[in-house]
């Protein structure tokens, strides 16, 4: 394989935050089209795949977040909660990097995932974590948190 006319990690990193962005916009959008919707699992994936190349363990961990919530968007409670419980699994490893905001969605997108299959019981108890963990974000992060997950 010849090397590529540019800085593959420069490009990898817009990439990866690129289509993270273009991701979370159609997650908030109302009224999605199955295009749109599709669109938004796309960029999603895309986006991981590329931070896989740059990113941290805490990108990874965002990244399973994101995931997370597009499948849930979607419908796609498997994935969701597949992906949720990736999240949560990186989110202990990263313990000491994390956000408050990163443990806060961590379990928020969990909880949902879990609604969403059915899991009443781990729902409601995932859901008592984040929003316990949402009582430390400040007002901008909390409106945020409470428009994903609340």
């Amino acid at each position: 394989m010849t090397e590529p006319p540019f800085d593959l990690a420069k490009a990898h990193r817009w990439f990866a935050i690129e289509c993270n962005n273009q991701a979370w916009d159609l997650v908030e959008k109302l009224n999605r089209t199955a295009e749109e919707t599709q669109q938004m699992i796309h960029l999603a994936h895309a986006s991981v795949l590329h931070w896989q190349s740059v990113g941290s363990a805490l990108n990874r961990q965002r990244g399973e977040n994101l995931l997370a919530t597009v499948h849930a968007a979607a419908g796609d409670a498997a994935a969701a909660v597949r992906h949720a419980e990736r999240c949560l699994s990186l989110s202990v490893h990263n313990a000491k990097e994390e956000s408050p905001f990163d443990r806060a969605t961590a379990l928020g997108c969990a909880a949902k995932a879990h609604a969403l299959a059915g899991d009443t019981a781990q729902a409601n108890r995932l859901r008592t974590l984040a929003q316990a963990a949402a009582k430390s974000l400040d007002d901008e992060e909390r409106g945020v948190f409470e428009k994903l997950y609340g």
